[in-house]
C-alpha cells in the first residue's frame, strides 16, 4: 500500500469513528415518543367536522378554541380533553362518546317498598319455563344481599345468582337490597329458556327504577376555561368544571355527577337531560360553585337528585382551647353533635364531607340551616364562681364557609393609664408611693382579671401588696389604686402587665399588655420622714406611768376595804 493509500485509509477510519460517536450521542439524547404520553395541543382555532378517535390528551391552552361540529368523537379508554384557563371547547350537534361505557347498574340502598331499587326481567313472550342468571360487577359480591320477587325475599350470595320462573310468568320485577345499606350491582342478566335459547342483557339496557349507573367512566373532560355545548351528546365520561360550562339541549349519558370545584359554574338550558348518573345526583357542587337548572331540563329522576352541594374540612375558630360547642341541624338528617376546640379550632362532623344542599328530582330544594351554640367557654377571666357565664355570645348560624370565626361575646381589656398619684413621685424607701391604674374593656363580655408589676430597671417583682384585681363590664373603664414600696434608693419605673387566661391560643386575644409609670425617685429615709419614735416612746412611757398609778390606786383601795372588813369582824366578836 502506498503512503497516499494508507493515509486515505486512515482518514476513512477516522471519519467512520466520528460518525459512530455522533450517532451514539444522538441516540442517547433524542426524545422518545410513547402512546401513553401522547398529547395534542390546541393553541388557536381548530374545527373537527369529521369523525375523530382520541387517544391520550387533547389540551386546549389559553387562546385556543376547539369546535366539534356535527360529528362524533370516539374517546379511547384513559383519554381526555383539558380546557385550560383562557381556552374554549364548543360542541355543536356533536357526540363525544367513550369507547368503553359503564354498563352496570347498582341499587340505592333503600329497603322500603316505595324506594327499593328494582329492575324488570322482560319475560313477556317467552315460551316455557326460563332461568335468569344475574351477575354482579367484577370485584363485587352479593354477600348479605337479598332479592325480592312477587312478595318473596330470597337470600343471594356469591358473584351471581340464578332465578327460575315457570311458563307464562311474563315480565318480572326483581327488587334488590344489600347488607345494611350497601349497593347491589347488576352487570348483566342472562335469560336461558327451557328450549335451550340464551340471551344476555347488560344492566344499563334493563328497565329499572331507583337504580343508578355503575362501572368505570372511559374518559375525562376537565374545564378550567369555558365549555359550551348545543344539541349534543356526551356519553360515558367524567366532567370536572373549575371554570364555566353551559349546555343547551345536551344529553349527558352516564356522565353524572358533573363535578364543580371551587368557583366552577354550570348552566343547564333547554331540553338538556341526564341519564344513568353514577351517584345519587346529577351535579355535585361546593359552597361557592354556581348551579343553574333550567325549567325544561330533566335529570336521571327517581332517587337521583338534580344536584348536591357538599362541604368538607369545615372548622369553627375560637380564641381558646377546650371550648365545647353544640351544633344542631347538621346534614340532611339534621343531626346534633358536640365538638371541642384544640389549638383554637373545632372540626365540624370530624372534618368529613357532608351534604348541605339538595335539589331533589321533583324540583324541591333542601338547604342546611345548622346553628352553633356554646356549651362551655370558661377561662380564667370568667370562672364559674364569677357569675359572668360563658363567653362566645348567643347561638350563631353555621355557614358554608370553610372556617367560621366565633369571636362575639368575649372581652378585650387594655390599659388606659398607669401613673403615680399627683405630687407623689418622690418617696423614701420607708414609704408607700400611691399608684393609679385605669383599665378599659372594649369587648362585649365582662372580665374578672388581675395584674402584677415589676421594677422595670431590674425585672424584680415589685412590692404592690400582691396581685391587683378588678371586674370590668363590657364597655366599662375602672380605676384601681394601690401602693408601691421599694427598698432600693434611686430612680425606678413601675411596669405592670395584665395576666391573661392560659387557655387562650393567642395571649393577646382578650387584650392585655404592659404599661409603665413615669420615673419615681426613692431616697434614704431622714428623721422627718421616719416614724416619730421619740413621741411614740414618750407616749408609751406616759401610758405605762398612768397604768402603774391606776394599779397602785386599785391596790390601796382594796387594802382599805380589806381593813374595814377586818375591823367589822372584830367588832362582832
Amino acid at each position: 500500500m502506498t503512503d497516499y493509500g494508507f493515509e486515505a485509509h486512515m482518514r476513512r477510519i477516522a471519519m467512520l469513528q466520528s460518525l459512530l460517536m455522533i450517532t451514539a450521542v444522538l441516540m442517547c439524547t433524542a426524545p422518545t415518543a410513547s402512546a401513553d404520553t401522547a398529547e395534542t395541543v390546541i393553541s388557536d382555532n381548530v374545527t373537527w367536522t369529521s369523525e375523530q378517535s382520541v387517544e391520550g390528551m387533547v389540551r386546549i391552552v389559553s387562546g385556543g378554541h376547539l369546535t366539534i361540529d356535527g360529528t362524533e368523537v370516539d374517546m379511547l379508554t384513559g383519554s381526555g380533553i383539558v380546557v385550560e384557563a383562557g381556552g374554549n371547547l364548543t360542541l355543536n350537534q356533536a357526540s363525544v362518546v367513550a369507547q368503553d361505557l359503564p354498563t352496570a347498574i347498582a341499587s340505592m340502598g333503600y329497603w322500603d317498598e316505595n324506594n327499593m331499587s328494582k329492575f324488570k326481567v322482560p319475560g313477556e313472550g317467552i315460551s316455557g319455563a326460563f332461568d335468569i342468571k344475574m351477575d354482579a360487577m367484577a370485584g363485587y359480591s352479593y354477600y348479605g344481599g337479598a332479592a325480592h320477587v312477587a312478595g318473596e325475599t330470597i337470600n343471594i350470595n356469591g358473584s351471581s345468582h340464578t332465578f327460575s320462573f315457570a311458563d307464562g310468568t311474563g315480565d318480572v320485577w326483581i327488587g334488590l337490597t344489600g347488607y345494611s345499606s350497601g349497593a347491589v350491582t347488576v352487570a348483566s342478566i342472562t335469560i336461558e329458556t327451557e328450549a335451550g335459547g340464551s340471551s344476555t342483557i347488560l344492566g344499563s339496557d334493563l328497565e329499572s327504577v331507583n337504580m343508578r349507573g355503575a362501572g368505570e367512566q372511559g374518559f375525562s373532560i376537565e374545564i378550567e376555561g369555558e365549555m359550551v355545548s348545543g344539541n349534543s351528546v356526551v356519553s360515558g365520561g367524567q366532567i370536572t368544571v373549575n371554570g364555566d360550562m353551559s349546555a343547551d339541549g345536551t344529553d349527558f349519558d352516564r356522565v353524572g355527577p358533573v363535578i364543580l370545584g371551587g368557583f366552577g359554574s354550570i348552566e343547564l338550558l333547554g331540553a338538556s337531560s341526564f341519564y344513568g348518573s353514577l351517584d345519587d345526583h346529577d351535579v355535585r357542587g361546593g359552597a361557592d360553585s354556581e348551579i343553574y337548572w333550567g325549567e325544561e331540563v330533566s335529570g336521571s329522576g327517581g332517587l337521583i337528585d338534580r344536584w348536591e352541594r357538599r362541604v368538607s374540612g369545615q372548622t369553627i375558630q375560637v380564641d381558646a382551647d377546650y371550648v365545647i360547642l353544640r351544633i344542631t341541624g347538621i346534614g340532611p338528617q339534621e343531626s346534633t353533635q358536640e365538638i371541642f376546640s384544640l389549638d383554637g379550632f373545632a372540626s365540624v362532623d370530624s372534618g368529613n364531607e357532608r351534604v348541605v344542599e339538595i335539589g331533589y328530582s321533583d324540583g324541591a330544594i333542601w338547604t342546611e340551616t345548622a346553628t352553633i351554640e356554646v356549651v362551655t367557654y370558661v377561662t380564667g377571666w370568667n370562672p364559674e364562681s364569677s357569675g359572668i357565664g360563658n363567653y362566645g355570645g348567643e347561638a350563631a348560624v353555621l355557614s358554608w364557609a370553610q372556617n367560621t370565626v366565633l369571636d362575639s361575646g368575649t372581652p378585650f381589656v387594655e390599659w388606659e393609664s398607669l401613673e403615680i398619684a399627683s405630687g407623689a413621685s418622690t418617696k423614701s424607701t420607708g414609704q408607700s408611693m400611691p399608684i393609679l391604674a385605669r383599665l378599659a374593656n372594649r369587648g362585649t363580655a365582662p372580665a374578672l382579671l388581675y395584674f402584677t408589676c415589676d421594677v422595670a430597671e431590674t425585672g424584680v417583682e415589685a412590692n404592690i401588696g400582691g396581685y391587683q384585681g378588678a371586674r370590668i363590664d363590657a364597655g366599662e373603664s375602672v380605676e384601681v389604686s394601690f401602693g408601691w414600696r421599694n427598698s432600693e434608693v434611686g430612680d425606678a419605673t413601675l411596669s405592670c402587665r395584665i395576666l391573661t387566661p392560659t387557655q387562650l391560643v393567642d395571649d393577646s386575644a382578650f387584650g392585655g399588655g404592659n404599661m409603665s409609670t413615669g420615673v419615681a425617685t426613692w431616697a434614704e429615709p431622714v428623721e422627718d420622714d421616719s416614724l416619730p419614735i421619740l413621741p411614740l416612746l414618750a407616749a408609751i412611757i406616759v401610758g405605762a406611768i398612768i397604768a402603774g398609778i391606776t394599779m397602785l390606786r386599785r391596790g390601796e383601795s382594796d387594802a382599805i376595804v380589806e381593813e374595814e372588813n377586818s375591823s367589822y369582824s372584830q367588832d362582832e366578836i
